[in-house]
C-alpha cells in the first residue's frame, strides 16, 4: 500500500509540472593564485587577481590580537582593475574576500586602518583605474587554502583562487 501512495504523488507531481529541474555547473572563474580573474555580476565587470597570501605583522588598527592557538595574522595581496561599474564605490560593497582553509573554515577579512587596505582602496574604484590593496585575516586554525571573492550581502560565490 505504501508503495502505491508514494508511486501515486510521484506521478501526480510529474504530471502537474513538479519534476526536478537539470542541474547546471556554476560559471564562476576558478584560478590558481597569480592569474586574473573575470568576474561579471549585476552589472559589474572586473579582473581581479590574488597575487600571494603570506604572513604579515599586525596592522594598525587591527582590533583585538590574533586569537590562539595560532596567533598569526595572514595578508592577500590583491589587485582589482573595474572594467565596468555604475558607480565608483559599488566594489567596496559587493566584494568580500574570504580565506577558507582545507577544513572548510572560513576567516572572514579584519578591518584596519593601514594605509593599502583594499577595502578603502575600492572606495573610489571607477572604471578603468587599478587598485591594489592588503585583506588581512586572523588564522586562528589552518591556514588558507583557497581564496573567495563572494558578494557580501548574498554570500554569492563569484571567484577562487587556489594557493
Amino acid at each position: 500500500m505504501r508503495r502505491w501512495i508514494v508511486l501515486l504523488a510521484v506521478s501526480l507531481m510529474t504530471a502537474a509540472g513538479f519534476a526536478a529541474a537539470p542541474a547546471t555547473a556554476a560559471s564562476t572563474p576558478i584560478g590558481r593564485l597569480g592569474e586574473t580573474l573575470r568576474v561579471e555580476y549585476k552589472g559589474v565587470v572586473a579582473d581581479v587577481t590574488v597575487t600571494s597570501v603570506e604572513p604579515s605583522p599586525i596592522p594598525p588598527g587591527f582590533g583585538y590580537p590574533p586569537r590562539p592557538p595560532r596567533h598569526q595574522v595572514w595578508r592577500a595581496n590583491v589587485t582589482v582593475h573595474p572594467i565596468e561599474v555604475p558607480s565608483p564605490y559599488i566594489l567596496s560593497v559587493l566584494f568580500n574576500f574570504r580565506g577558507v582553509t582545507p577544513t572548510a573554515d572560513a576567516y572572514e577579512p579584519r578591518n584596519s586602518d593601514a594605509p593599502d587596505d583594499l577595502r578603502r582602496a575600492l572606495l573610489n574604484a571607477p572604471a578603468g583605474s587599478t587598485v591594489s590593496g592588503g585583506v588581512w585575516w586572523d588564522c586562528y586554525r589552518d591556514l588558507v587554502s583557497n581564496v573567495v571573492l563572494l558578494d557580501k550581502s548574498s554570500g554569492q560565490h563569484l571567484a577562487q583562487w587556489n594557493l
